[in-house]
C-alpha cells in the first residue's frame, strides 16, 4: 500500500496539520464523537475497534504508519469507531473540511488516497473471505498464499502473528500451533519472520 508523503500534501493542507502522541491504550477518539478531523499514522500502530449494542468489542483493523484512518468521517457528522494506540504512536490530524478541498483540487492526493481505500477494501473482501474458512490449518494456508506475491514462494510477514490470528479469527496460540504443524509437514519453513513454501 503506498504511504502518503508530507511534501506532496497541497501547502494550505500541510500548514494546518497537527500530531498528538498517543501512550500505550490510549484513546484518539471514541465511537459516536463529533468528527473534527481524519489522521494519518506517522508512526507506531492505531486499532480501530467497534463497540455493540451489548457491549462486545468488534475489532476492525490495524493501521501502520503511512496509512490514513477515519476516512469515513470525511462524510459523517460522528466517527463510527474508536480509535485506540496499540502501542506508542504519533499520528497526524487533517482538519475534515480542508482535506476535503484537497482531493477535490489535488488530483495526486485524490489518487493517493482512493489507491489506499481500493486496497483496505481488497484487504477487508479477503479476512471475509478466510473467517468463512472453518479448518486453521486451511485458513492459514490461504492466508500465507494471499500475501506471498505472484510467483513467489518466499513472503515475509509485516504484522506480529498475533495481529495476523486476529485478522483471519483465530486465536494466537492456533496461529502458532498451525504454523508450526505445517512446518513439520514440510508445507513451509519458517526463517523468523520469514514464510517459504517448500512446494
Amino acid at each position: 500500500m503506498r504511504s502518503f508523503k508530507l511534501e506532496e500534501l497541497p501547502a494550505y493542507l500541510h500548514n494546518a496539520i497537527a500530531y498528538r502522541n498517543l501512550a500505550e491504550g490510549e484513546i484518539l477518539f471514541r465511537q459516536n464523537e463529533p468528527v473534527h478531523a481524519i489522521f494519518a499514522v506517522d508512526f507506531g500502530c492505531i486499532k480501530l475497534l467497534h463497540f455493540s449494542d451489548a457491549g462486545k468489542i468488534i475489532n476492525h483493523y490495524s493501521v501502520k504508519p503511512g496509512q490514513y484512518f477515519a476516512e469515513v468521517a470525511l462524510f459523517n457528522e460522528i466517527y463510527v469507531c474508536t480509535a485506540v494506540a496499540e502501542i506508542k504512536t504519533k499520528v497526524i490530524s487533517f482538519p475534515k473540511q480542508l482535506f476535503l478541498k484537497a482531493l477535490e483540487e489535488d488530483i495526486n492526493l485524490s489518487k493517493s488516497f482512493t489507491e489506499q481505500l481500493a486496497r483496505r477494501l481488497h484487504y477487508t473482501k479477503l479476512l471475509l473471505e478466510l473467517r468463512g474458512i472453518r479448518s486453521a490449518r486451511d485458513r492459514v494456508l490461504h492466508y500465507l498464499r494471499v500475501i506471498t506475491p505472484p510467483n513467489e514462494k518466499i513472503v515475509d510477514l509485516e504484522h506480529p502473528l498475533k495481529d495476523i490470528a486476529t485478522d483471519i479469527g483465530i486465536a494466537p496460540e492456533v496461529l502458532s500451533r498451525t504454523l508450526t504443524k505445517l512446518q513439520n509437514d514440510g508445507v513451509i519453513t519458517r526463517i523468523k519472520r520469514k514464510i517459504i513454501f517448500q512446494s
